[in-house]
């Protein structure tokens, strides 16, 4: 049983013209669940997901450091807490997760309250421990919010929704890039005339939002504040910014917050929009991951003495479905072939949480559509959640990804990812099943060539590997000079 659990959205500053006013909350989120109350000054804090291994110890925890402060700020002596954070929201990457470590441990402290604050008054303490207020207000009310601190009042008008068919899809690069160090790169002076060029802009953003007048957004995001210096900072920033806004798909495009995470609007085929992103960073030899998202219209909210039954929705079940490897063998010696195939995409969904029939639901949707899925691998469960992989042909990945954004939706998943620069290799024969040493084998030899390993299927007559597309020849090579001598 869970005390508490506050959970909050991410949030995405900025959109482009909007420096450090503006602010967008997003459909992926962080949860901080209490699961005992200890002796004053003693926490344990159990991080699982995103930044799981840069947390930190729990004194310095910032979701601590944000309830002990917010305790003491009412008078409160806090008492310890056992808290477990489950991450979603990549971190240092521009999607807000540092605010919900703030606005995650002022929420924890507010229900020690005796009566609790309204969170429109808790807002001026969460905007002064963050500094600026175009994350944490969003992820505090949900939605788009226009917002001014001047280090002492604050004030902010939150905006019309979203349309539902309006999307939000975030590229997220495996690179990572501080506030700070972002900040560092923007010249103290700027020009009047790129004064002048964002003041339009932002009116034009917030004005657009509250009419509604979507074909806007394109314009509305353009920045000379610090897009043009925040998008040299990480490779394919300036690329992405310059080649997505061309295509039809795309309503506007921007850094998310500080970067290197890339934000996109699209109202039709968002999976365009997510492929060209992650072609981009391709490109420039950065793997990413993207998110298809909608806005968070109820921003944090809080729940008490939540079980399983109440934190997951029941799932239907559904009939299971056989799945193949779709290898052909065709030899009789050990190793008979080393086959591979560039035509293949990876898929993850996030967060699925740890019910029966999630799995059986997935592929039998797929299916339906005439998808196939190969070597899924499903993940140790992580806090009550599970993240499903698979392979499918490249060709079928933008139907697939519709699929399983839908899902994803109806599950309460975490988000979808896919990656395109990735290829199977496999060793092929009659009697693998009776050679245990081939896959340590196998391993150890692409261990050797310094080639990383994605995912592993076995079946009585294949073994398969995900790698990178990058690595594919030399496995090949690598693997034939060992079996095929």
């Amino acid at each position: 049983m869970i005390l508490l659990r506050v959970k909050v959205p991410s949030s995405s500053a900025n959109l482009g013209s909007g420096f450090d006013t503006v602010g967008l909350a997003l459909t992926l989120y962080n949860y901080f669940d209490v699961l005992e109350v200890l002796p004053e000054g003693r926490y344990e804090v159990d991080v699982v997901g995103e930044g799981a291994n840069i947390a930190g110890d729990g004194v310095k925890n910032r979701v601590v450091e944000s309830y002990e402060r917010a305790c003491r700020e009412w008078g409160l002596a806090p008492p310890g807490l056992r808290l477990r954070t489950m991450n979603a929201i990549p971190f240092k990457r521009g999607l807000g997760s540092s605010s919900t470590a703030v606005v995650g441990g002022v929420a924890i402290a507010n229900e020690l309250r005796e009566r609790p604050l309204r969170r429109e008054e808790l807002l001026p303490l969460m905007v002064s421990m963050e500094g600026h207020p175009d994350n944490v207000v969003p992820c505090c009310l949900g939605g788009m919010v226009v917002s001014c601190w001047d280090g002492s009042e604050l004030r902010f008008v939150k905006l019309p929704p979203m349309p539902s068919d309006m999307l939000a899809v975030v590229a997220v690069p495996a690179v990572e890039l501080g506030t700070d160090e972002a900040r560092r790169a923007l010249p103290r002076h700027v020009p009047m005339k790129d004064a002048v060029y964002n003041v339009s802009r932002s009116a034009l953003l917030a004005a657009s939002w509250a009419t509604g007048d979507w074909d806007n957004l394109g314009w509305a995001m353009d920045d000379k504040l610090h897009q043009p210096f925040r998008a040299r900072l990480f490779p394919g920033g300036e690329a992405i910014l310059d080649e997505v806004r061309g295509i039809p798909q795309c309503a506007g495009v921007a850094i998310s917050g500080s970067g290197p995470s890339m934000l996109a609007f699209a109202r039709t085929e968002p999976h365009r929009v997510a492929e060209l992103m992650c072609s981009v960073f391709s490109r420039f030899g950065v793997r990413s991951r993207f998110f298809v998202l909608a806005s968070d219209a109820a921003g944090y909210t809080v729940s008490r003495n939540v079980g399983c039954s109440q934190i997951f929705r029941p799932l239907r079940r559904r009939d299971d479905l056989s799945m193949a490897y779709g290898l052909d063998s065709s030899g009789r010696r050990m190793v008979d072939r080393v086959v591979s195939d560039r035509d293949v995409a990876k898929i993850a969904v996030l967060g699925v949480p740890d019910v029966p029939g999630v799995a059986a639901r997935l592929f039998s949707d797929l299916a339906s559509a005439g998808v196939g899925a190969e070597m899924i691998v499903q993940s140790v469960m992580r806090g009550q959640m599970n993240d499903i992989a698979f392979i499918v042909k490249r060709s079928l990945l933008g139907e697939a990804m519709t699929i399983c954004r839908a899902y994803a939706d109806d599950m309460g998943a975490q988000g979808v990812t896919f990656d395109t620069e990735v290829a199977k290799v496999a060793l092929t024969g009659e009697n693998l099943a009776g050679c245990p040493e081939i896959p340590s084998q196998m391993f150890s030899v692409l261990a050797g060539g310094r080639i990383n390993i994605d995912m592993i299927a076995a079946a009585s007559t294949v073994i398969a590997c995900i790698v990178t597309s990058g690595d594919l020849e030399e496995a090949i090579e690598a693997l034939s000079r060992e079996f095929l001598r």
